[in-house]
């Protein structure tokens, strides 16, 4: 058996060498070519699998190791009787830890404000109730899911109150609720002053020329944008980063849990295609994970705050993407793909006086 892989897929080797022959490419440069003989392909959201590159392949499993698929052709995928499989919820808590780092450091890590959540489903529903059990008020829209489901759902004009908009929508073109660019000139323009727009999610549901055109106004009402996810990546518009509070290349998702845990969410969706047996599948992924995660750290911190900043700085992300806005689209590539290790919020130790609060945000205690 062949699979190609993207080759900044973590534990390729440890985890999908025993079904076969391993190739290792470039997730954006994976061609015709190179899966014209090969009978898996895993890929993450820089590669667009459509008829285009796997019509004349004789692959008949595609995993991705994201949470979203909107690169995959399911139509397609399904025509052909290729089996897909992607990993929802992998990087939920990387996300949710990127989220709070960036409230934290625009000093928003305050439960008198109020959190618009858009989309509540692996990612959005996790900061909804992370944010809950710290106290924080809560409107979330989703037109999916129903009040039993989210208690704190709210139509769009809702959004128009709050302190803050985190946006966590996969990105659709059609159907009843298409998100490709809902954050328009529109909704930008009706934002309470002084209110942050912060988007983890997927770039093009956030119009980006009409925020950069908004932000170099005279009725920009002092907006502060957060954005991890940008349209035409790796070619982003470098002078939209420049107005940004924060920018970063997308990243949000880029824990080292959250990338190990799209790897062996992928072995074990190829292991039950290829047949192999449930108890060797699920020892697989215990010794991997006994191997890789570790020994928990304990952070010598006073305050919330500080374990916050000391397990994640967000800042230096921020800085790395602007350092290399000269060198686009290489660069944005270059650091998704050099990404230093960062681990989740669960890693961490704190000390007992902050167990209370720090607990909802998955910290261990000392």
């Amino acid at each position: 058996m062949k699979i190609v892989v993207d080759e900044n897929i973590p534990l390729a080797d440890e985890l999908f060498a025993s079904f076969g022959e391993i190739v290792k490419l470039p997730g954006r440069e994976i061609s015709v070519q190179d899966v014209r003989h090969a009978d898996a392909l895993l890929v993450r959201s820089v590669t667009k699998v459509n008829r285009d590159l796997l019509d004349a392949s004789k692959i008949r499993f595609v995993g991705t190791c994201t949470i979203g698929t909107d690169h995959l052709d399911k139509n397609y995928l399904d025509s052909a009787g290729i089996k897909y499989a992607s990993a929802p919820g992998c990087n939920a808590w990387g996300v949710v830890q990127y989220d709070i780092a960036a409230m934290d450091y625009l000093g928003l890590f305050n439960t008198s404000l109020k959190v618009g959540i858009v989309g509540c489903g692996n990612v959005g529903g996790r900061l909804y109730r992370t944010l809950k059990a710290l106290g924080f008020k809560c409107c979330c829209y989703d037109p999916f899911l129903t009040a039993e489901q989210i208690p704190d759902l709210t139509d769009w004009q809702a959004l128009f109150e709050c302190d803050i908009v985190c946006v966590h929508t996969p990105l659709t073109y059609d159907g009843p609720h298409p998100t490709y660019h809902m954050i328009d000139k529109e909704f930008l323009g009706v934002l309470k002053p002084g209110a942050v727009l912060l988007n983890a999610g997927r770039g093009e549901v956030v119009d980006n020329l009409a925020l950069k055109k908004y932000l170099q106004s005279n009725n920009a009402k002092s907006l502060r944008v957060v954005l991890d996810v940008w349209e035409n990546e790796p070619a982003i518009d470098a002078g939209l980063a420049e107005l940004v509070d924060l920018a970063t290349p997308h990243i949000a998702g880029y824990s080292f849990e959250g990338k190990t845990n799209g790897s062996l969410m992928i072995y074990e969706a190829l292991a039950e295609f290829l047949g192999v047996e449930q108890l060797q599948c699920d020892a697989t992924v215990r010794d991997v994970k006994q191997r890789t995660y570790g020994t928990p750290e304990l952070l010598q911190v006073g305050t919330l705050s500080d374990a916050i900043r000391g397990s994640y700085d967000i800042v230096s992300d921020d800085k790395r993407l602007r350092a290399a806005l000269p060198m686009l689209p290489a660069g944005f590539d270059s650091l998704r793909k050099n990404y230093p290790v960062r681990r989740e919020f669960s890693h961490y130790g704190v000390p007992s006086a902050l167990q209370v609060k720090a607990a909802a945000l998955g910290f261990g205690s000392e």
